[in-house]
């Protein structure tokens, strides 16, 4: 593939991307933004799958280009919005245990468990040494 033609009518960071590829020029001059929804499709993963649909391109009509071009704006906008509720609900939680952790309280709590376990360690130690001294 001409990498002067894909520069010309792709987005910089698919062009290395785009080059594995035999797309129609025909295609890429007309159809450059459906070029981008397949490169870019997670349902189209497959390498050869993407490379059949460039493939196909000869075959279609403008009623199956037009419908491609619905379903993987459809697709690119559905993860979009399930991508941003995983945002918010990873910032919620993010915030909730932020909180949590660095409340005046938890702090308490964590200083009495050092406090504890130095004590528990400390007794130990002299127990040891209570016992190393009998032998």
């Amino acid at each position: 593939m001409n990498k002067e033609l894909l520069a010309k009518h792709l987005p910089p960071y698919l062009l290395d991307f785009a080059s594995k590829f035999t797309i129609p020029e025909e295609f890429l001059q007309k159809y450059a933004d459906l070029v981008v929804l397949v490169l870019e499709s997670k349902s189209i993963a497959d390498e050869k799958e993407k490379q059949s649909w460039f493939d196909l391109y000869p075959l279609m009509n403008e009623e199956q280009i037009s419908k491609l071009r619905e379903i993987l704006t459809k697709e690119k906008e559905k993860l979009a919005e399930i991508e941003a509720k995983y945002q918010e609900k990873q910032e919620q939680i993010k915030q909730k245990y932020e909180k949590v952790f660095s409340s005046p309280e938890y702090q308490k709590q964590q200083q009495a468990l050092k406090t504890a376990e130095t004590a528990s360690k400390q007794q130990e130690e002299q127990e040891a040494d209570a016992l190393l001294s009998q032998i």
